[in-house]
């Protein structure tokens, strides 16, 4: 039989026992490919009115990382499908095969998985990626039509990645089973003594693990001011360190003690199992805690995009509270301009304001703003009634002022609420609260406005120059083009032809914040990707783990043990080393949650717990079927 038939029928032989590696592969070589064509393709050129450039400077930062984190992900699943096949090769020794002709044997064996991976990827991305592409905008609200196109740089580009990275792990095994000794490819499969480390040793590492973990997470909880965006970086690289440690230092130490106390291990027959266990996560801690942070990040990447939704919407709608608005420096009659939309428009409410803008040198502020205005307290209350809007706040006194904020998408400068002081010209106020409630829709977002008491707006008139503000909702904001010609009537210029009256509209949604909504809807795409990832590694892991088991499960066979209470102890090896990891990701993402939810100024409690039911959901069908696969091996 010629080798290139031999490692076909090798190939054929064990694809089943690969199936989930190539599943894999092909899923990642799907998500990139379509991230690909979102560039490449002319599908979505209709994408141009919201910022394509933005969304395609996105999808390529989000291409980058995906391709390092494949790169990764194929390191590892290379070096577990090379040592599955270690003891099986080194038996062709003996058959009169050499180390070089074995290794081209492998490369081919290899050749054929990252091909079927491959072509599958890219076949299904092509035939399914206008409705990856459709689901990407929908996901991100944008209605367009988008149209299939096909396009070859997309598929040679990802075979390009794919090929690169698949290709230098490839010749990595292959040098490795081109310099390896006989018996160490019979042994490559099996089980390694591990030294016993000095308890000393084991505690400072225990200790080291804990600390670190814990600094990390006083970091995650403490993301509010300027030190945030340092703090959440070095969170990052604590935790991680933390997780390592921890998963080779506590967790074994605590499976050793449990395997110490004879009256825990021989309850149920947890000796068949227990023993193990404590072995295997000695032996595999680097995978565990690489499975662990990988879990971190998917569940943050999923809040992050739904924190990132949420926020979107609440800025959209801050937006729109008024359908239009109009400025001017002279006083206008709010009702005959009422009158006036309601020509072609019925409008659902409308009030005006009088504002005091002033000098940014009379604010004695530390934040450069455009524009600076103070606004009396019963106009507030007034037009926030006439608006529908809540504001529950008694007489203010003369000492005292309310900031007017707005709602951002994001922010590393922490809150203003600490500012409990702000100077307006010679007087210093309390400031009582930030409120950003929109009670001067979109112009308390381009302006640092104060509530002030009627009698201190009375007494800052002087230092400024009066605006007057009409805002008017449309019952059909939609319609908002057939009141334009007349609204547009209503603007004025000077002399030097500077504007004395303008009109601002909202937009029913931004096209130009369209990247926004792509963002996070990739997001979305990139936490299925890593929690299937997660489960696919330690899929792999247990299934190596199931072919050094073999001969144990036989002999414990032929010991009379019952094959129903075998079965159970490889169904609780499995489950621990699939809910292990994801109890450590429920604790840590806790924290780093909280702290996407101090930047992004979003309550995310809910949004961890739904984002750790989802990956609890799809952990568990693949540990059921990682337990199903096991037995089936184990137990023919």
């Amino acid at each position: 039989m010629s080798l290139f038939k031999l490692s076909f029928s090798n190939f054929k032989r064990s694809v089943r026992n690969y199936g989930m590696l190539i599943v894999s592969l092909a899923f990642s070589v799907f998500i990139f490919f379509n991230f690909q064509n979102v560039l490449y393709s002319d599908s979505m050129d209709v994408l141009m009115d919201y910022k394509k450039d933005y969304i395609d400077m996105i999808v390529k930062a989000a291409s980058v990382v995906f391709a390092v984190f494949l790169f990764f992900f194929i390191w590892y699943a290379s070096n577990v499908f090379l040592n599955q096949r270690k003891k099986e090769i080194g038996i062709y020794i003996f058959m009169g095969l050499d180390n070089q002709r074995i290794g081209k044997m492998y490369v081919l064996e290899a050749v054929f998985i990252g091909l079927v991976s491959l072509v599958s990827g890219i076949v299904t991305g092509v035939l399914f990626s206008k409705l990856f592409q459709m689901l990407l905008l929908k996901l991100s609200d944008i209605s367009v039509d988008v149209k299939f196109s096909f396009s070859l740089s997309p598929v040679l580009v990802t075979a390009a990645m794919f090929g690169g990275v698949y290709g230098l792990m490839t010749l990595k095994s292959y040098h490795t089973l081109a310099t390896s000794s006989v018996l160490n490819l019979l042994s490559g499969a099996k089980q390694k003594e591990i030294r016993p480390e000095k308890g000393i040793l084991t505690f400072l590492r225990i200790l080291a693990g804990l600390g670190i973990l814990g600094a990390g997470y006083y970091l995650a909880w403490d993301t509010n001011g300027m030190q945030a965006l340092n703090n959440a970086l070095a969170a990052v690289i604590l935790v991680i360190a933390g997780v390592y440690l921890l998963f080779s230092g506590l967790i074994p130490a605590l499976l050793r003690k449990l395997t110490g106390n004879k009256k825990y291990l021989y309850k149920k027959e947890r000796n068949l199992w227990v023993n193990s266990l404590a072995f295997r996560m000695k032996k595999n801690y680097r995978t565990y805690a690489m499975v662990t942070v990988l879990m971190i990040c998917s569940v943050t990447v999923l809040a992050f995009s739904i924190a990132m939704k949420q926020r979107y919407e609440k800025i959209h709608a801050f937006d729109r509270v008024y359908t239009c608005q109009v400025v001017s420096t002279q006083p206008k009659d709010g009702e005959e301009i009422a009158r006036g939309i309601q020509q072609e428009n019925e409008l659902e409410c409308w009030n005006t304001y009088e504002l005091v803008i002033l000098d940014s040198k009379t604010m004695h502020s530390k934040y450069n703003q455009t524009m600076y205005g103070v606004v009396s307290y019963s106009q507030v209350k007034s037009a926030a009634k006439a608006a529908g809007l809540s504001f529950p706040y008694k007489e203010l006194k003369d000492t005292q002022v309310i900031n007017l904020d707005h709602e951002i998408l994001m922010s590393l400068a922490g809150s203003s609420v600490g500012d409990e002081k702000q100077q307006i010209g010679e007087k210093m106020y309390e400031v009582l609260t930030v409120d950003k409630t929109p009670y001067l829709g979109a112009l308390q977002s381009s302006a640092d406005i104060y509530v002030v008491s009627d009698k201190t707006f009375e007494e800052l008139e002087g230092l400024g120059v009066k605006s007057y503000l009409y805002n008017y909702r449309l019952k059909n904001p939609e319609n908002i083009e057939a009141s334009k010609a007349y609204l547009q009537s209503l603007v004025t210029q000077d002399e030097n032809g500077q504007y004395t009256t303008g009109v601002n509209y909202s937009q029913a949604q931004s096209k130009q914040d369209g990247w926004i909504r792509i963002m996070y809807s990739l997001c979305q795409f990139m936490f299925v990707t890593l929690v299937l990832a997660a489960g696919s590694i330690i899929f792999l892991k247990t299934g190596n783990e199931v072919y050094e088991d073999k001969e144990r499960y036989r002999v414990l066979e032929k010991m009379g043990i019952q094959t129903k209470v075998l079965k159970k102890s490889v169904r609780n090896e499995i489950c621990f080393t699939y809910y292990c990891p994801f109890v450590l990701m429920v604790v840590t993402s806790w924290f780093s949650i909280h702290a996407l939810g101090n930047v992004m100024k979003e309550e995310l409690l809910l949004v961890n717990l739904w984002s750790a039911g989802i990956v609890l959901v799809l952990f568990s069908g693949i540990c059921l079927l990682s337990v199903r696969t096991a037995r089936k091996r184990l137990f023919l």
